[in-house]
């Protein structure tokens, strides 16, 4: 065999070589981060945050729990997909699970606004959906006056208005009695339990009657007419007195137990659950009439006691959950959405986007958009009341 010919039968088994290791490094590299034909990320975090757990989490056993399923069962038929093709329509890089976040958590709210006499709106993102849910008019009359017999109404706030700070404490108070604050929760609304419960709340829940504290804090309206709702306001309202009784006599007995109470293990079935609603209330109390630094100290040793007592128990995680990293907030990869440049990054409470309701165009949705809610943290809202 002549050199040349050497050299060409060499240089072709290079060539066949480099090709054999390319074809196999393709069938055989790692998925992690590729996308599925559809869009979808895969990441090596998936299902960090699950799906929402059913009847907005409310435990069997809990006074909310019957409101909870009336409420999941008045949501017309076909409405949360309507609401989800706008939504995904304005954030088409939105993760299948924050979709599955975002609504929950506005059913949530809602709940709220049937039991509570005004809710301001805390989370920008929770009340984006809310928009949109705002365009499908006769839908959402038939939801509101189903639940609650009365338009839900949005009602955004002034140029420059914000609900006062003892209104973010009273949210934090019912959200935390009737719901478990996961990890997926907080990203919506930011971190719960940051400002103290005023003093003159807890006095009211002492030296007012029962009419005299329903007409003033609570949707007397709405728990007159249906009993379901009308027991989580008893149930708030009977929890709210033994609390700021308790705060107010400034008993170290019951500041001990309060502080010890959520470091109690739990591990007797549904009542697992359902310690995990109203846990912090105590201390939450107690804690509002000691100094800033002092509140801010035992607040936040408690809700990271919290999160390591409930890390892991569901995927949702507990409120102060930070296991994410910063390109997806924990949505990534979970669900079948698909995503052209990962989830929003934007998690705190803000301000609210537009008051779409008074200019909708019927059932079958008109244009998004309306005006700001002000340069507020929140539009507020009641069931058939003012706000």
């Amino acid at each position: 065999m002549t050199p040349t010919g050497f050299i060409v039968i060499l240089v072709i088994a290079l060539l066949l070589s480099f090709v054999f290791r390319s074809q196999r490094g393709r069938t055989s590299r790692p998925t992690g981060g590729a996308r599925s034909s559809h869009g979808a990320r895969s990441t090596s975090s998936a299902h960090r945050t699950g799906p929402p757990p059913a009847n907005l989490g409310v435990p069997r056993e809990h006074p909310a729990y019957q409101a909870a399923l009336r409420l999941e069962a008045a949501v017309p038929e076909g409405l949360e997909a309507r609401v989800k093709d706008r939504v995904l329509g304005r954030e088409p890089g939105m993760y299948e699970l924050e979709w599955q976040w975002r609504w929950f958590e506005l059913k949530r709210y809602f709940l709220l606004c049937g039991v509570l006499r005004s809710v301001p709106m805390y989370s920008e993102k929770v009340d984006d959906v809310w928009h949109e849910l705002l365009m499908f008019t006769r839908e959402y009359d038939q939801f509101c006056k189903s639940f609650c017999g009365s338009l839900i109404h949005h009602a955004p706030h002034g140029p420059g208005g914000q609900p006062e700070a003892g209104e973010r404490a009273w949210f934090d108070w019912a959200y935390g009695e009737l719901f478990v604050p996961y990890a997926a929760s907080e990203r919506l609304w930011s971190a719960f339990y940051r400002t103290p419960m005023p003093a003159s709340r807890m006095d009211e829940f002492i030296e007012l009657s029962d009419e005299e504290l329903a007409a003033r804090r609570f949707n007397g309206r709405a728990g007159d007419a249906y009993a379901d709702l009308g027991d989580v306001i008893g149930y708030l309202m009977h929890r709210g007195r033994t609390l700021s009784r308790e705060a107010r006599q400034g008993d170290e007995a019951s500041r001990v137990r309060y502080r010890e109470e959520y470091r109690r293990p739990r591990h007797d079935g549904w009542s697992d659950t359902m310690m995990m609603t109203g846990v912090m209330s105590g201390l939450f109390f107690t804690s509002s009439l000691a100094p800033d630094d002092q509140f801010q100290r035992e607040m936040d040793e408690a809700r990271e006691h919290e999160r390591e007592e409930q890390y892991g128990s569901y995927n949702g995680g507990y409120a102060g959950d930070d296991s994410r990293d910063d390109r997806d907030d924990g949505f990534g990869g979970g669900g079948d959405g698909d995503s052209s440049d990962g989830g929003n990054s934007d998690w705190g409470g803000g301000s609210s986007g537009g008051d779409s309701g008074g200019n909708s165009s019927g059932s079958d949705g008109g244009s998004g958009g309306g005006s700001s809610c002000g340069g507020g943290s929140s539009c507020g809202s009641s069931c058939g009341g003012s706000s």
